[in-house]
């Protein structure tokens, strides 16, 4: 029997535990705080320990694989705890520790610390070569250890290998989605101890499920019908509620469980997250990318930000700085945001937490670059909205591409450190932000080539916060894996 811990983002005075067990039969499981038994009035169950495949879905074999979501209250914010939890069944005992910290109450001053969110996505694990999640992952637990880490989708690539002839039935597929979770969530080493560092909270992009989801892919053979697109949504879905879902009893807009397609929201005074998930729910005849539900979540958040006079971040699985794809490119490669018909509903929300002088960061992974962007307005001087992109973590093989760059390298015999990467992308003239014109302009400040994840560090300046960036590039050239500092920004409420 093993047992993996790993954090996930909670209120403030919560731990949240995400748990992992591989074993034979369902274990009975044990708490302790501290060395502290913790009773059951500090403890709630948000998804019950249960195989990781629903029982709908599970095929002749054995489950092996347990998970599950709790969460301890009555903690103080900011303060590092030890987690023990102790498994039992037929008569084997495992036990497995997490020491973990809850979330602060707000940012710290600007002599007291910063506090630290690690930006992650795009993750192909088979091209993880020597581990270098891991070895990173050491790194920022001596040197910068985050408080937070968003994970910003494809931390799964469920369709590769390319080209592969993937299982038609629900029950298998899911078997296969499964043990790509497990390597990534429950191996020794790698990507694992990044998602240990931090709590954690996901947003679910393309390749949680398939490569422009949910439309028919000319590379995936079960996208082109609809059984086939229907047999895997059901599978991907279920394996991402059982490893990456954001479980909630007492949602913020609502109450009652959360639903695959809401979004979240994240308070750490005076920032102010909210996800959203832009692909679970993806309508098919490009009409929506977030459901009704999720719509009125944004509407609810923008008024308590304007209210509050908060900094708002936008977290997304695509960027919003982009343009519509062609129908040609869009039916071939991915549909962007624009794409949907309620792209003007999303931006139209977010302009007026410009119009009312608030800082707007827009952070999203997917790109496969870096890139920090910034959005002037003209009416007041000031660079108030913000997007920051961190991908890849570990880049995904493309077959063709790759050989022809490797060839192209070895003909023109240019050293390219990052010969399978490409460069960030343009950035529009001006914003879309309907009704304002050309009163906002866009301009890049940095670009980051080659595999990396970001670290965000918040220091609180009087009414607003000073924020610092750095990418860290990994890569087994010492020389190419050096750390990228970027200018420290200052956002504060007009």
């Amino acid at each position: 029997m093993k047992i993996t811990l790993l954090p996930r983002a909670a209120p403030v005075e919560c731990l949240r535990l995400w748990i992992g067990i591989l074993a034979s039969h369902a274990p009975v499981l044990s708490w302790h705080v501290d060395n502290i038994p913790l009773s059951d009035v500090r403890m709630q169950t948000l998804r019950p320990l249960a195989s990781a495949i629903p029982d709908e879905l599970l095929d002749e074999r054995a489950t092996e694989n347990f998970t599950g979501v709790f969460e301890i209250s009555g903690l103080q914010p900011g303060r590092v705890y030890k987690i023990t939890v102790t498994a039992s069944a037929n008569g084997t005992v495992t036990r497995t520790e997490l020491r973990t910290k809850t979330l602060p109450a707000g940012v710290p001053g600007l002599l007291d610390g910063t506090f630290n969110v690690l930006l992650v996505s795009c993750f192909h694990q088979a091209e993880d070569r020597g581990g270098r999640a891991g070895l990173l992952a050491r790194e920022l637990n001596s040197a910068a250890r985050p408080d937070l880490t968003l994970l910003l989708g494809d931390q799964v690539y469920l369709d590769l290998p390319t080209l592969a002839n993937f299982p038609p039935d629900a029950a298998r597929l899911a078997r296969k989605f499964e043990a790509d979770y497990r390597a990534n969530w429950q191996g020794e080493a790698g990507y694992s101890q990044l998602l240990r560092l931090a709590p954690a909270i996901s947003v679910p992009d393309d390749h949680e499920y398939w490569n422009n989801f949910p439309h028919p892919s000319p590379f995936i053979q079960n996208s082109w019908t609809e059984s086939g697109r229907e047999n895997w949504t059901v599978a991907a879905a279920a394996l991402y509620e059982a490893f990456q879902f954001t479980h909630e009893r007492d949602a913020y807009f609502h109450g009652g469980p959360a639903k695959l397609g809401d979004a979240s929201v994240l308070d750490i005074e005076p920032l102010s997250f909210f996800f959203a998930d832009g692909r679970s729910r993806r309508d098919p005849d490009r009409a929506t990318v977030l459901t009704t539900r999720a719509r009125e979540q944004l509407e609810h958040w923008v008024a308590e930000v304007i209210r509050k006079r908060r900094i708002a971040l936008f977290i997304t699985g695509q960027s919003l700085l982009d343009v519509a794809s062609s129908e040609w490119k869009g039916k071939i490669a991915d549909y962007l945001m624009p794409n949907y018909g309620d792209f003007g509903h999303i931006t139209q929300a977010l302009a007026k937490l410009a119009e009312a002088g608030l800082p707007v960061i827009l952070i999203t992974g997917d790109v496969h670059w870096g890139r920090v962007a910034a959005i002037r307005d003209a009416h007041t001087g000031r660079e108030s909205i913000f997007e920051i992109i961190s991908s890849p973590t570990s880049l995904a093989s493309s077959v063709g591409k790759d050989q022809l760059v490797a060839l192209w390298d070895a003909i023109t015999g240019r050293p390219n450190p990052w010969p399978r990467h490409s460069s960030p992308g343009p950035v529009p003239e001006l914003l879309w932000f309907s009704g304002f014109g050309g009163r906002f302009s866009c301009s890049r400040l940095h670009e980051q080539v080659g595999n990396h994840v970001a670290l965000l560090s918040f220091a609180r300046n009087g009414t607003g916060v000073r924020l610092r960036t750095t990418y860290y590039p990994l890569h087994e050239d010492p020389l190419q894996s050096k750390p990228q500092l970027l200018r420290e920004m200052s956002l504060s409420p007009a």
